[in-house]
């Protein structure tokens, strides 16, 4: 008999959003089968910790209803939370709910977890990967197909993506105490702003350039974290992982179709002295977000230097921290400043 489909759901909660994304384990390579994104904290409102809690269990009943009205049942919920006071409060919410196997996942395994189902990384060992933290920014080195990290370093954003020579500067010193030699840059979630840089960045060290853009990455590899350890369970002898109650979730969804026929019953009927909207808002949709940079896509103006500047080396992004903690990189040495206008 054909083995039944895995899905796992994976829910993300970020500062400013909630997303979520149903997945089939056993064919990650396919991406997600649903995928949404619910805007939260907006405006630069800092919601409470409960509410954040209330709001991500609510994304994870509307995507499990979404799913079973296509006959998909998760058998399990993977949960990544940026937020230290929002994620005790995370079981909590879940647990009255109809979840049964929910699994904590942290951001570096749900990273490591999505970069395995890239497609263009198949045979490409290792890589330098690097994305937003903060304030900061992660540089990564990185086998993706084994999902192990050997090194980790942190440099402050603002610093580091100045300019794409800044960045080549910094990626030639983690490239040179790499062995073997990374073979590509990988961008995961970074502004698109950002973008052309960091491709110039990769280009001037020698290295190809991977620009990973799409937004629900993170609760994709959340869903697969989960399974991963579902299946871990189901291998060790223990209890198998339920599905999610049907019943209880067909309830949860029949109720709202009525309330919505009834009134569209009354809107109809010949006492009905006023039409009734039974659309619901687009709570996915995201307002557009003007910038004032450059358009997708076109390339950084290229700043013009003196004439002594090609012979004065590029100094890197001022190291940080590690993580795990490294040797750090040496930084270079500045040469003998010269003026382009002295005589002799």
């Amino acid at each position: 008999m054909e083995d039944p489909v895995r899905e796992s759901l994976g829910v993300v909660f970020e500062n400013n959003s909630i997303s979520t994304a149903l997945v089939d384990a056993d064919t990650p390579l396919l991406g997600s089968i649903d995928e949404f994104r619910h805007p939260w904290g907006a405006n630069g409102t800092v919601p409470s910790a409960q509410a954040s809690a209330r709001a991500l269990a609510s994304a994870a009943e509307v995507a499990t209803g979404r799913a079973l009205r296509s006959n998909l049942c998760p058998t399990v919920v993977g949960v990544m939370c940026e937020r230290a006071d929002v994620r005790e409060f995370v079981p909590g919410s879940l647990s009255s709910s109809t979840f049964e196997n929910v699994e904590l996942v942290n951001g570096l395994d749900a990273r490591l977890a999505y970069l395995r189902t890239v497609d263009a990384l198949n045979g490409i060992s290792p890589i330098l990967a690097f994305w937003p933290d903060g304030s900061e920014t992660v540089i990564a080195a990185i086998d993706p197909r084994a999902g192990v990290v050997d090194s980790a370093h942190r440099y402050a954003t603002a610093e580091l993506l100045t300019d794409s020579s800044t960045f080549a500067a910094t990626l030639d010193l983690l490239v040179a105490e790499r062995d073997p030699v990374p073979k590509m840059l990988v961008a995961m979630l970074v502004k698109e702003e950002s973008r052309q840089l960091s491709a110039e960045a990769a280009e001037s060290v020698g290295l190809g350039f991977l620009y990973l853009g799409e937004r629900a990455q993170l609760a994709i590899g959340a869903a697969l974290v989960a399974a991963g350890r579902g299946s871990e369970v189901r291998s060790a002898g223990g209890a198998a992982v339920q599905p999610v109650n049907r019943i209880r979730w067909a309830a949860a969804i029949v109720l709202p179709l009525l309330l919505m026929l009834t009134g569209l019953l009354i809107a109809l009927s010949p006492d009905g002295s006023r039409a009734v909207s039974t659309d619901r808002p687009n709570i996915g949709a995201e307002p557009a977000n003007p910038t004032s940079g450059p358009p997708s896509g076109a390339a950084l103006p290229i700043l013009t230097l003196p004439p002594c500047d090609p012979v004065v080396p590029v100094v890197p992004a001022a190291f940080r921290r590690s993580d795990p903690d490294v040797t750090p990189p040496q930084t270079v040495e500045p040469a003998e400043a010269c003026d382009p206008m002295r005589v002799g």
